[in-house]
């Protein structure tokens, strides 16, 4: 192989010009361009589309409500509706009649006359069954027959306002006699007019006419405008041009959109178009607000049209372009070839770096010659052999440590393995099973391996629970520390609370084995605090990291002296923890390598502050 060879300038400009020219300006720049192009074109129409629908739309909502602001007039100056009205203690009855033959001339769907202490003489929504028996000529149903619900507007704020004297309008959520499918109370929004029912000077009530916002007026706008409608009010859909099964994907749709329209409409005075998936399609919305009664934002009209719809004359379009783009790139891919031919020294140097790699040679290293793109991947194979080598130091050091804490703190260390060894004060914890060398004489050695891991398991999940280091197992005996490698402000009380877990852990596990007929399990565990000595012990071909020292005795110690289901402190652990655990005080103890009696404490629960 050539190893004098270097890219010339001419090679680069025919990369640049071949490949960045031929592929990205010819293919990518006109298939962009014009797909953006007209899809802007599209997308303005659309949005001309929404605006146009607006104005309808809003022309529609004013004339409906100028239609019943002239009849709710009308109807209020009616003879025969003040006189029914205009006594001491209205009746509902009477009320009722003149009503109904007013409700069959003014044909709107929402009618309710109050009195002027604003209770409901009239609800058109809720006829009583004898004036609807009279009307149909039948005699009434006893079923229907019960007392009518005496029903208070005064509440209302259109009402309120009304009786004032002043007349209003708005959009109005009323509750009609019906369920809908999941047997809840169906409710409709209407577009209201409320006024007052006057005689000279005196207000006798009030009057409410409402013209439903629901299907039938949203299929109205979509024959004139080829729009999609929806009312939505409070994350529900009230009226829609979809159908039933449609309304809780269309719900959930437009919720994460309803919150930036209100945004663009504090900041512009006006909202825009928001795009919106729905069922697979793509459409853009427009939300137009609509007030209540009070002028204040009650919820939106909702205008839809499909961005997929429009866009589908550029289908044909677009494949023409593919196909322009598939020549361009097969034309590319010819020069590319013609290039590649005077690029190979590069790719030898790094396939034999490949080759290094597969023999197992980390230090192998590929020359950097150019400042391309082959200088890049040469740079980056170099980077990628680093992290092999890391990954190998890091295989290496996990290899020679159990507890996860200890492989933290090593790869968090720059020196990794140079754990040495220092002072520190630790929480050291041994426990022991009682009696397990005789309970398994008779047992065979795998049940004893097998229960021995069972075991394990479970005290190993309270220790990690905790976050304690685990030192080492010892037979059945565990070592687990507290503050080293990493070090806890309340390592006495992770210690303590980790012990009484693993005794009632224990009692849960010996409840399956007496089930299964199996002699349970019994352990005595050993807690000291103390100042150890902590670091990597072992050659250099095995460490382990541990903690030795006299206090490291003393816990074991406590573990041998244990009782069953005891959990034994020393005296300064105890001195740690008080107020945090109850304790009972045991007689000092004389131990193994201590010239003096040692104070024993056992921790029988924690306290109510912990």
């Amino acid at each position: 192989m050539n190893n004098n060879f270097r890219p010339r300038i001419r090679l680069r400009d025919k990369l640049l010009i071949s490949v960045t020219v031929l592929v990205i300006v010819l293919v990518s720049a006109v298939l962009y361009t014009l797909n953006e192009r007209l899809q802007s074109l599209a997308g303005d129409a659309l949005n001309t589309d929404l605006a146009n629908t607006l104005s309808i739309f809003n022309r529609l909502v004013d004339e409906r409500r100028s239609s019943l602001s002239a009849k709710a007039v009308l109807i209020a100056d009616d003879s025969h509706l003040k006189a029914a009205i205009d006594v001491a203690k209205p009746n509902v009855a009477t009320t009722t009649d003149v009503c109904m033959l007013l409700n069959d001339t003014a044909q709107e769907r929402l009618f309710l006359v109050t009195d002027k202490h604003g209770k409901v003489l009239f609800d058109s929504f809720h006829i009583p069954e004898v004036n609807l028996a009279l009307r149909e000529g039948r005699d009434p149903d006893p079923a229907k027959m019960g007392k009518p619900e005496v029903v208070l507007a005064d509440g209302w704020p259109n009402v309120n306002m009304a009786l004032q004297g002043k007349a209003s309008s708005g959009g109005f959520i009323y509750p009609l006699p019906l369920k809908d499918k999941n047997g809840k109370d169906l409710k409709l929004a209407f577009q209201t007019v409320t006024v007052p029912i006057r005689l000279k000077d005196e207000i006798l009530g009030t009057l409410i006419l409402g013209s439903p916002l629901d299907d039938n007026l949203a299929q109205q706008l979509k024959k004139m405008t080829n729009s999609e409608i929806a009312v939505y009010i409070g994350q529900k859909v009230f009226a829609s041009t979809w159908s039933d099964d449609k309304i809780p994907a269309v719900e959930q749709s437009l919720a994460p959109v309803k919150g930036p329209a209100e945004e663009s409409m504090k900041a512009n005075g006006m909202t825009k178009s928001f795009p919106l998936q729905l069922a697979g399609e793509t459409y853009l919305s427009l939300f137009s607000p609509f007030e209540d009664t009070r002028g204040q934002g009650m919820g939106d009209y909702v205008i839809l049209r499909s961005l997929d719809q429009a866009l589908a004359p550029q289908k044909s379009l677009q494949q023409s372009i593919i196909v322009i783009g598939a020549l361009g790139v097969a034309f590319a891919f010819v020069m590319m070839l013609f290039i590649a031919r005077r690029i190979t020294e590069p790719l030898n140097s790094l396939l034999r770096g490949v080759q290094e790699l597969g023999k197992g040679n980390l230090n192998f290293q590929v020359p950097v010659k150019t400042h391309d793109e082959l200088g890049v991947l040469a740079g980056s194979f170099n980077q990628m052999i680093q992290g092999l080598q890391e990954k190998e130091r890091v295989t290496n050091i996990l290899g020679k440590y159990i507890s996860p804490e200890v492989a933290k703190k090593v790869l968090a260390d720059k020196d990794g393995l140079a754990l040495k060894g220092e002072r520190r004060e630790c929480v050291v914890m041994f426990t022991d099973i009682r009696g397990f060398t005789a309970m398994s004489e008779n047992e065979p050695p795998e049940k004893i391996v097998a229960d021995l891991n069972e075991y394990f398991t479970l005290m190993v999940d309270v220790v990690i629970k905790y976050e304690g280091t685990l030192d080492k197992f010892i037979g059945d005996a565990i070592m687990a520390v507290w503050g080293a490698p990493v070090p806890f402000e309340d390592k006495e009380l992770r210690a303590i609370k980790a012990a009484l877990e693993m005794q009632y852990v224990l009692g849960e596990f010996n409840k399956q084995r007496v089930a299964k007929k199996l002699t349970p399990l019994t352990m005595g565990i050993g807690v000291n605090t103390g100042v150890v000595v902590s670091g990597n012990l072992g050659s250099d071909k095995r460490t382990d990291y541990t903690v030795i020292g006299e206090e490291v005795n003393l816990a074991s110690r406590l573990c041998s002296k244990a009782a069953p289901g005891q959990v034994l402190i020393s005296e300064f652990t105890y001195r740690k923890l008080k107020g945090l655990v109850e304790v009972k005080a045991l007689e000092s103890i004389s131990l193994k390598g201590f010239s003096e009696p040692v104070k024993v404490y056992e921790v029988t629960h924690l306290t109510k502050a912990t």
